[in-house]
């Protein structure tokens, strides 16, 4: 698998849902690098669940395609958007760009772009749910099950909060103690509702770094690691890399990525065998502890 494939990405805004949206972006991320991110459809419909907050978070560029045609006839309509999608896919064919693409769809109509594309070279990858017709799926190089993976990824969420231990019960404090802790509390809360002087300025959000060390847990560990378990650090960097690209060491007060590792409770970490004796950089592997 070439991770650094140029790849276009194409979805079918009328035929997914932005339920899938996360899981997408996470498994392409496995394939290599996108460069075109586009998304199809009419998005003065109701019927599309996509919001222009998908689209800047995820870098998409809204391709609107009207129906031009009575609601009676809604399979013309969407027909405009799948036509306009395969037109996008054979420019970007020709423009030489790009070495992989990825259909996001469930629809049997993109059976032929898919096989076109094979026979130019292309890795082809497609995307859709369990009830994608099997043509489509056998046109594509490699085909995912969103709805399939979603689920999964749900049941290795819920199982990963089961096995943490149960809280201990709170100890009972005196009246004294309840006290003085909701004054400390009423204090802190007056404090942090003062203006700042910055009040105005908008602080972009740092992804949570538990909900990145379980992204790892759960998804990247999992095909990276060898059979004891450990996995190179920077291979885990470049995939994070990929699917953040405002993922930054710095963001959680450390200059480099192995300090953050060290620091954290979810993993261990211990230095490469050098292959370069003579050789002053040092690898790391990293574990779940």
């Amino acid at each position: 698998m070439n991770q650094d494939k140029k790849i276009a990405l194409l979805i079918d805004a009328e035929n997914i849902s932005r339920n899938y949206r996360k899981t997408i972006m996470n498994e392409l991320a496995k394939y290599g690098t996108t460069t075109y991110r586009r998304i199809y459809g009419d998005f003065t419909s109701n019927a599309i669940s996509w919001t222009s907050e998908d689209m800047l978070k995820y870098s998409l560029t809204p391709i609107q395609q009207y129906s031009n045609t009575s609601h009676k006839n809604k399979k013309a309509g969407k027909n405009s958007s799948d036509i306009t999608l395969v037109i996008d896919a054979m420019d970007i064919l020709y423009s030489g760009n790009v070495e992989g693409f990825c259909i996001v769809s469930s629809d049997s109509d993109f059976t032929k772009l898919a096989s076109r594309l094979r026979e130019a070279g292309m890795l082809v990858l497609g995307m859709g749910e369990e009830k994608t017709p099997l043509a489509f799926r056998k046109s594509c190089e490699k085909f995912i099950l969103l709805d399939v993976l979603t689920k999964d990824d749900e049941k290795k969420a819920n199982a990963k909060k089961s096995d943490k231990p149960k809280k201990q019960q709170p100890v009972r404090k005196t009246k004294v103690e309840n006290a003085n802790e909701e004054k400390i509390e009423i204090e802190e809360k007056i404090e942090l509702e003062q203006p700042s002087e910055d009040a105005n300025v908008e602080t972009p959000a740092v992804m949570p770094w538990d909900n990145i060390a379980l992204l790892i847990k759960t998804e990247i560990l999992p095909e990276l690691a060898d059979e004891d378990g450990w996995a190179s650090l920077a291979d885990i960097g470049n995939r994070l890399y990929k699917l953040y690209s405002d993922f930054d060491s710095r963001n959680y007060g450390f200059s480099k990525l192995s300090e953050l590792f060290k620091s954290s409770q979810e993993f261990e970490v211990k230095p490469q065998p050098k292959s370069d004796p003579n050789s002053n950089v040092v690898y790391y592997l990293i574990r779940e502890k």
